[in-house]
């Protein structure tokens, strides 16, 4: 029963561990649901034509709520089995808890093998060709907004330069301002900053052919975009790392449970056993087999068996001096 109790108390606290990783991907999901910035500044990993109606951060956000709530759910059923005497709950326990470790081994090699998909590489190719084609397009405003954010965060201008929005449609078309080269998110800009409606220090110096980086970002946002991206990429692997150490610890801890649990029944079970083969013990083949000669070879007639006894006077009324 010791060994039992043991086991369990260590399943729980590996349960217990594992339902605290799911609560923390819900917390992690929904603060990066909320962070807006991050989440409109991911819009840059995948192009426009990609067709994705919403930047891919949010679904990293959804998709880590989703694994947060199915942890914890798995958890949950883990602690149950624990005190369900069969093995059928705990071994389902063990196909789920396997099946979400293959699911994120599999999103580390996709990240490892195809890194776009996390916008390691949307900064190198096609980042000028989609600034210069998508810019202040209309039916592409929150791509417009994305590059305001990165120009007005990460303190940069274009992709590569200023000069890439020499090509641009939103200059070719005069989609923006007149008498702008540049836009006005390029612009060193006084507090409180803003993406939305950038406010420059210096608005006629900002426009300037000749950029002075006292008004005007002067690196391009392609090599800042790449730090942002692998800065998100390594934390990104970083937990799916850790948590893929807990669930190896969970599926470890499921077999060590099932087989301690096994070998403490099977004792329980031979311990149980031999008791009740003690009591049912056949007390004639015992004797038997202390003597050489069965048990109807002599026969001891007690003493006095057949002596008189005189009947009960207050029982036999009639005949109370009888002898039997």
């Amino acid at each position: 029963m010791k060994k039992i109790a043991s086991t369990k108390v260590l399943f729980g606290f590996f349960n217990t561990i594992f339902f605290a990783c799911g609560f923390v991907k819900v917390v992690c999901g929904f603060l990066l649901l909320c962070d807006t910035r991050r989440i409109l500044l991911s819009r840059l990993l995948a192009m426009p034509e990609d067709g994705l109606e919403e930047p891919p951060f949010y679904y990293v956000a959804l998709g880590l709520l989703v694994a947060g709530v199915t942890v914890c759910t798995v958890a949950a059923i883990g602690v149950w089995a624990t005190y369900i005497p069969g093995y059928i709950i705990l071994t389902f326990y063990f196909l789920v808890v396997l099946a979400l470790l293959v699911a994120e081994c599999a999103a580390g090699v996709l990240a490892a093998v195809w890194p776009r998909c996390y916008g390691v590489q949307a900064a190198r190719g096609g980042a000028v060709g989609a600034l210069q084609s998508y810019y202040a397009v209309p039916d592409f405003e929150h791509f417009t907004a994305a590059l305001d954010l990165a120009q007005t965060e990460l303190e940069c201008c274009g992709m590569t330069s200023a000069r890439n929005y020499d090509m641009s449609l939103w200059q070719l078309r005069r989609l923006g301002p007149r008498g702008l080269s540049v836009p006005p998110s390029c612009c060193v800009q006084s507090a409180p900053r803003s993406h939305l409606s950038p406010a420059p220090a210096d608005p006629a110096r900002c426009q300037e052919l000749a950029p002075n980086a006292t008004y005007r970002h002067v690196p391009g946002c392609q090599t800042k975009l790449e730090d942002w991206y692998q800065e998100q990429y390594f934390i990104f692997m970083i937990s799916l790392f850790v948590v893929a150490v807990f669930k190896l610890a969970i599926l470890l801890s499921t077999v060590f449970s099932c087989i301690r649990l096994r070998k403490s029944r099977q004792e329980m079970n031979s311990f149980m056993i031999k008791g009740f083969g003690c009591k049912n013990e056949n007390i004639y083949e015992r004797n038997m087999s202390l003597h050489d000669e069965p048990i109807t070879a002599k026969y001891i007639q007690p003493n006095n068996f057949y002596s008189p006894r005189v009947r009960n006077p207050r029982i036999f009324h009639t005949k109370p001096n009888e002898m039997v």
